[in-house]
C-alpha cells in the first residue's frame, strides 16, 4: 500500500526574523537589511519561508511582462496588470525564483511580499517598491516555473531507469505540491518538474518546505524501500535537504 505523504519548511539560518506585515499570503525571511543576501537562508532556495496554505485560500494577480532582469538566482520582473495596489496596469515590479520569463507574456502568481528599498547587489540597483513573489505560473497552462539548476537529473530519468541511480546521491529540482510533517520522524514530499507529472515523485527531509515553492533537492535514491506499517515505496529519495 502507498501512502502519498508530504511536508513543509523553508528555514535554518542564524538571526531570523519573520515578517508577518504587508504579506498577503506568504511569509518571507529578512535575516539582516532589505537585500538579496537577507533574502537567502543556507536551508533555503529563495526569498520565503512560513507554513503553506492551500491554493484556493491564496490571492492570485494576473500580470504581463513588461521587462525581465536577470541575476544567477532570482528574476527580476518588471509588471502590469493586478495587484499592484494603485490603478490598474500601472507597472510594477516582483522578483521570484530565476526562471525562463518571456517578455510579452501572461502569467499569475501568488504569495508575496512588499519590501521597500531593496538592494540587489548583483544588479547594482535599489528598487524603491518591490513584492518578493513564491510562486508564478504562464496562464497558457504551462508548467510552473522553475529555476535552472546545475547537476540536476530530471525526475523522468529517476523513474525511467531508478536501478541507475539507486544507492547513489542525485539533485532533482521541481514544485512542491504536497506536505506531511513528522511522520517517522521525517517530513515527506511531493515533487514535480514537468517531465513525469503523472508519476507521484516523494522524498523524505528533516526540513519542510512550504507547497507551491520551486526547490532543488539533494538525497539518496533508494528503491524497494520498506519503512514499516505498510509505508511501501517501489521508488523514493531519503535524506533530502534543499540546496542554494
Amino acid at each position: 500500500m502507498k501512502f502519498t505523504i508530504f511536508s513543509c519548511l523553508f528555514i535554518a539560518t542564524l538571526s531570523i526574523l519573520i515578517l508577518t506585515s504587508c504579506s498577503d499570503d506568504a511569509k518571507v525571511v529578512d535575516a539582516v537589511s532589505n537585500s538579496e543576501s537577507s533574502a537567502v537562508s543556507n536551508a533555503s532556495t529563495g526569498i520565503f519561508s512560513g507554513k503553506s496554505l492551500d491554493s484556493s485560500k491564496r490571492k492570485s494577480y494576473k500580470v504581463s511582462i513588461l521587462e525581465i532582469r536577470q541575476a544567477s538566482k532570482y528574476s527580476y520582473l518588471k509588471v502590469e496588470g493586478e495587484g499592484d495596489g494603485l490603478s490598474e496596469g500601472n507597472p510594477y515590479w516582483i522578483a521570484t525564483l530565476r526562471g525562463d520569463f518571456q517578455v510579452g507574456d501572461e502569467y499569475v502568481y501568488t504569495g508575496r511580499l512588499l519590501k521597500s528599498k531593496f538592494q540587489s547587489k548583483e544588479l547594482g540597483e535599489v528598487f524603491d517598491m518591490i513584492y518578493l513573489v513564491s510562486f508564478i505560473e504562464e496562464i497558457s497552462g504551462g508548467s510552473p516555473i522553475v529555476a535552472t539548476v546545475e547537476g540536476v537529473v530530471s525526475i523522468s530519468d529517476v523513474v525511467t531507469d531508478p536501478m541507475k541511480y539507486a544507492g547513489t546521491i542525485v539533485r532533482v529540482h521541481g514544485q512542491i505540491t504536497k506536505v506531511n510533517e513528522s511522520i517517522m520522524d521525517r517530513n515527506w514530499i511531493h515533487l514535480k518538474d514537468g517531465t513525469a507529472d503523472d508519476y507521484d515523485f516523494v522524498l523524505t527531509s528533516k526540513v519542510s518546505v512550504p507547497v507551491g515553492h520551486s526547490v532543488t533537492f539533494e538525497g539518496l535514491i533508494t528503491t524497494d524501500k520498506d519503512f514499516g506499517a505498510g509505508y511501501i515505496y517501489e521508488l523514493i529519495m531519503e535524506d533530502a535537504a534543499p540546496i542554494q
